[in-house]
């Protein structure tokens, strides 16, 4: 009797040594979005004045910005959008960065790095807002419930301007000075991809990602 088990609780073992050892599923493949974005005539540098009282008068460049792209909507089995609570200061009068991404419900940070005062504000439908005017060292935030494109001004400098990505997936990127993106670790699937500009017209189309595959994008935003 004890000889017998002895012998179950070996081959008890045995199983319990193969059980652990045998490998799970392989993870999930993902694709790549690569591509280009060129943008039609592009328009000449704008100059614009500050509005500062008191300020001396001088005409800035328009602060330029970067274009956009994103997959729209919600994306089944994706892990969380990421950058929950990024940061974009006002400095130099500049908003640095000068595009940010950020979850739906997330909430970005606006610390003024200026010795002087700016205001924030946008007029964007997916969220408006305006900040008031506050100095150096003092930072206010606000949080976005709904996704789109954000368009951020400084309502004392009519130069400075950003824009937030209010997303539902982790799927973006900004787009290189050379016109070219990457988008890693995308669920195999078809999906819509968007592209945005603020001085070109946004633009829309179908993308299909494979296992382990490299999907290629080129498209050219309008005026």
């Amino acid at each position: 009797m004890g000889t017998k088990l002895s012998v179950l609780a070996t081959l008890g073992v045995l199983v319990g040594l193969v059980g652990a050892s045998s490998p799970g599923p392989p993870p999930s493949a993902t694709g790549v979005i690569e591509g280009l974005v060129s943008l039609q005539d592009p328009p000449p540098p704008r100059k614009t004045a500050q509005r500062y009282p008191g300020a001396q008068a001088e005409t800035h460049e328009v602060q330029t910005l970067p274009a956009i792209a994103y997959l729209v909507g919600t994306i089944p089995g994706a892990p969380s959008a990421r950058g929950g609570s990024p940061t974009m200061m006002q400095h130099d009068t500049t908003f640095v960065p000068s595009v940010v991404g950020v979850p739906v419900g997330g909430t970005v940070a606006f610390p003024n790095g200026d010795p002087f005062f700016h205001n924030v504000f946008s007029y964007s439908s997916a969220k408006r807002f305006d900040l008031g005017r506050y100095p150096q060292g003092e930072s206010k935030s606000v949080t976005f419930p709904e996704a789109g494109i954000i368009e951020v001004f400084c309502e004392v400098h009519e130069f400075m301007r950003g824009a937030i990505l209010v997303t539902e997936n982790p799927y973006y990127a900004v787009v290189g000075v050379d016109g070219s993106f990457r988008i890693a670790g995308v669920p195999p699937g078809r999906y819509t991809i968007a592209f945005w500009h603020p001085d070109h017209r946004p633009l829309e189309q179908e993308v299909v990602v494979t296992d382990g595959g490299t999907s290629w994008v080129s498209v050219e935003l309008g005026r």
